[in-house]
């Protein structure tokens, strides 16, 4: 955790009031065990909703330890920019504001990225996520107006604290006079090595095999990542999936990459291509998509 710092932007006073995280890796492997597990963070990563909840509610229960409700008369709360298809940090806004709004009063909103992304940020070099994640990329959906406001902003990991900073002039230049960032995992001390980020992601689900079996759970609830991930499949394993995922999966995807635009990116383009023949073939996901 961090103190309180603050910082001259504009004519205004900025304060990060705290910086929290459920985890603070020391080794490049989360643990077996531990509020958030290397199983339990690869699996929320996947989608798994169930442990959405739970991290959600452990995020509340740690920022109402860490914080003095005389200086909060209200909360807004928020998570990790995003295009048109959320993340899985997107999925514990929910349980965080019904889990603190019993102390404060909680209202919700998005951060929005321009552009398309070049690539699976978890992948990237530290010089690579600053040309992918920029101030100048991220807006407060629908220009909402943050003045005064204590804000939250929610995420899975930190690593080279680049979306952080990113998310900071963001909220910022709304009008947001204090934010605190929460996560699941601080990995900081690991920002010279970020791809640490993609091995915690496949810790539980290594292969298309494990994947069907997240996708086929009743707990399931798609994100950005998972459709991502699936494009870059190689061709054998993306037939294997489309083969034996449920078909609102698959209406899904084919939704979600239209939206992202994913066939202008390159490591996702062939990958966009070949779903879509396959799909093609099936009646269910092709009527679910244009629905």
């Amino acid at each position: 955790m961090a103190g309180a710092v603050g910082r001259s932007v504009g004519s205004r006073r900025w304060r990060m009031r705290e910086r929290l995280a459920l985890t603070t890796l020391t080794l490049p492997a989360l643990p077996a065990d531990g509020v958030v597990s290397a199983h339990g963070y690869s699996l929320f990563k996947h989608g798994d909703a169930r442990l959405a909840r739970v991290y959600g509610r452990a995020l509340g229960a740690l920022w109402l330890q860490g914080v003095d409700l005389r200086e909060v008369s209200s909360l807004c709360v928020t998570a990790s920019g995003f295009g048109a298809v959320a993340p899985a940090a997107y999925s514990l806004v929910r349980p965080f504001a019904q889990w603190v709004r019993a102390a404060v009063p909680v209202s919700t909103f998005e951060v929005r990225r321009r552009g398309i992304s070049a690539g699976d940020y978890a992948q990237m070099t530290p010089g690579a996520r600053k040309v992918a994640v920029s101030s100048s990329c991220m807006q407060v959906d629908g220009g909402l107006d943050l003045r005064g406001a204590r804000v939250v902003a929610l995420d899975d990991i930190r690593v080279t604290g680049t979306h952080e900073q990113a998310m900071d002039e963001c909220l910022t230049a709304a009008g947001a006079a204090a934010v605190d960032h929460l996560y699941l995992v601080d990995a900081h001390a690991f920002a010279d090595e970020p791809t640490v980020e993609s091995r915690l992601n496949l810790a539980a689900v290594p292969d298309v095999d494990a994947l069907l079996r997240v996708v086929e759970r009743r707990s399931f609830v798609p994100n950005a990542r998972v459709c991502r991930r699936v494009m870059q499949l190689p061709v054998t394993q993306l037939e294997r999936f489309v083969a034996g995922a449920p078909e609102p999966v698959l209406g899904w995807m084919l939704r979600a990459v239209e939206l992202d635009r994913l066939e202008r990116v390159g490591p996702y383009r062939a990958g966009v291509t070949a779903f879509r023949e396959l799909t093609a073939a099936l009646d269910g996901p092709a009527q679910t998509a244009t629905a």
